[in-house]
This record gives C-alpha cells, sequence and structure tokens, in this order.
C-alpha cells in the first residue's frame, strides 16, 4: 500500500476514535448561577460533516448578502465561528439570557462598523462593549474580548464578564450536564426541573396547559442532542422523580408518536422521510431514566429540506 494513503487511514482511524472535546470551558463558566437551560453547538462538527457541507452549499445562494456582512465586519460565519451557546433563566426572572460564540473576530473593524451604526462603545474587565442604546441599564449589549463574543441584557453581560476574571463556576449540576452532552452529541441543550416551568412564556393556552400536566412536571432534568454523520441522529433523556413517573412518560410519548404517524402525509416529496423518521424512533426506560432515540440518513434529511429534490452529492 501506498505509504502516504496508509499514513491517511491511520489518522482519519485514530480521528474517528478519539473522544469529542466538551464545550468551551470558559464559555460554561460565564453562564449564569440561576441558569434552567444551557444549550450549544460545535460549529466547526457541524460544519465539517455531510449535512454542514450541504447546508455551505445552500449559503451561496446569500452570496451576495453574506458578503457585505464580511466587508462590513470583517467576520466570515462559514470560516471565523467555532463554537456557539446560549444559557437562560427560568422565564419568571429577569432578562432574556446569554448568547456567546468562540471564534476569529476582527476588534477594529467590528468597533468600526459598530460605532457607524450609532452604537456607544465603552469598555469592562478588558472586553469592548457594543450598546446600540443610551441607556446603560435595561438594554441588551454585545461584549468583544479576544476570541469571544457576549451578548445579552447589560447586568447579564457584566455579570458574565466578572464570571470569566474570577474563574468562577456555574452550578455544578447543570454544567456536568452540558459537558456531558457536549461530548455526545454536536449541537446539544440541557435543562434543570421540569418543563412546566416555561409555561408562562408559551403563548398557545393548550401547549402550556400540556406543560403544566402531571406527566411533565414529574421530569426533574434533560438533555438531548443531534449529531451529524451519514446518519443524523437524535436522542436524548429525561430524569423523572420515580419509576412509576418514567412509565407514564413513556405512555404519553407513544400516544404523541401514534398521533403524528396518524397526521404525517402518506404521499408527497416529504412523506417517505417522515415515515423513516418515524419508524426509526425508539423510547427505553432504566428505573426513574426515559431515553429515545431516532435517526435518519444524512440524504433523506436533505430531500426533506428540499422538499423532495436531489440531494446536495446527487447534484455533484
Amino acid at each position: 500500500m501506498n505509504r502516504r494513503i496508509a499514513l491517511s487511514l491511520l489518522a482519519t482511524a485514530v480521528f474517528s476514535l478519539s473522544p469529542a472535546a466538551a464545550a468551551d470551558q470558559a464559555m460554561l463558566r460565564a453562564v449564569m448561577p440561576d441558569a434552567v437551560v444551557v444549550a450549544g453547538a460545535d460549529v466547526d462538527r457541524v460544519m465539517n460533516s455531510p449535512f454542514g457541507q450541504f447546508m455551505l452549499d445552500r449559503m451561496r445562494a446569500e452570496e451576495e448578502n453574506l458578503q457585505k456582512l464580511i466587508e462590513m465586519t470583517g467576520f466570515d460565519p462559514r470560516r471565523d465561528l467555532r463554537e456557539v451557546l446560549m444559557a437562560s433563566r427560568a422565564p419568571q426572572g429577569k432578562g432574556s439570557g446569554l448568547v456567546m460564540a468562540r471564534g476569529t473576530f476582527d476588534v477594529s473593524k467590528l468597533t468600526a462598523t459598530a460605532s457607524t451604526h450609532g452604537a456607544v462603545l465603552d469598555s469592562y474587565q478588558g472586553a469592548t462593549i457594543f450598546n446600540l442604546s443610551k441607556s446603560q441599564t435595561n438594554t441588551d449589549i454585545v461584549a468583544l474580548l479576544s476570541g469571544l463574543v457576549l451578548a445579552g441584557p447589560n447586568a447579564d453581560v457584566r455579570a458574565a464578564l466578572d464570571r470569566l476574571q474570577a474563574a468562577q463556576s456555574a452550578p455544578a449540576a447543570i454544567i456536568t450536564q452540558a459537558n456531558l452532552a457536549s461530548v455526545q452529541w454536536d449541537a446539544w441543550a440541557v435543562s434543570t426541573g421540569s418543563p412546566a416551568q416555561f409555561a408562562g412564556a408559551i403563548k398557545n393556552p393548550n401547549v402550556g396547559g400540556a406543560l403544566k400536566g402531571d406527566v411533565l412536571q414529574g421530569i426533574t432534568q434533560t438533555s438531548g442532542g443531534v449529531r451529524f454523520g451519514a446518519n443524523v441522529e437524535v436522542g436524548g433523556e429525561a430524569v423523572m422523580r420515580s419509576a412509576q413517573d418514567a412509565t407514564a412518560l413513556v405512555d404519553v410519548y407513544k400516544f404523541l408518536l401514534s398521533m403524528i404517524q396518524m397526521n404525517a402525509p402518506k404521499a408527497g416529496p416529504a412523506a417517505s422521510q417522515l415515515q423513516s423518521f418515524i419508524g426509526s424512533m425508539n423510547v427505553t426506560t432504566s428505573g426513574n431514566v426515559v431515553k429515545f432515540t431516532a435517526q435518519l440518513p444524512e440524504a433523506e434529511l436533505e430531500k426533506l429540506i428540499n422538499g423532495g429534490r436531489r440531494t446536495t452529492a446527487q447534484l455533484r
């Protein structure tokens, strides 16, 4: 065998067997202490997947608008974005949470563009702050550190910068969940507590009422995510108060799945893809833990997004 080919195959094998890295620890340290939801995505892993390449091909249709963004900010999301993370407290808390991104940012160009568009510039804990409002309190701001951007309510962003400087850690339970999920999935979300805590933020009264149901109130924490590859895998788990609650959640899942199957299109471009995905769904219980998995071939997901048209690989 050609030596170069052999070395290439060996490197590929080693890479495929290496565990994926956990979420950016600096961003996790910036999470507010009372966060109940943390979600993120490893943009590098997503973009290097077959689905990521498919999405990049679709982005080329917006090349003109994207080029304008690059010229204004020096930031190309296809090349410069590495990882994103969002953290939020329960809806009853003040503010809307934090959004963070790790990547390569042209500070001087971003600063010049922000100034041109009327932003008030400030600095705090070594970060450059862009404030698009004259108010210094109840407004959203953007803070830019070396390789890291934070956005959200003024008080939340400044508190996050304080935590970064002090190297303080967010609550252990949700950070442990986040680390485990980020290793397993390319895009993920974790939550502590029941979905019922978000019922008040849902405008649809039927959905809000469902979240307050006895079964969902039995959930103490959840996690889940998506992994992109030849097959797009979706999975997650819910930790319940008891094994009885876990059984009740499975019964609800089976009922909802039957409703989806009854109402899913039986013909048309998306029918086969949806039926394939529904057919792959699986749910299991172990004590008070409920786990679910589902998958769809990546090429079928492309067809679903394209409305049944040929996939990117078929067009090449």
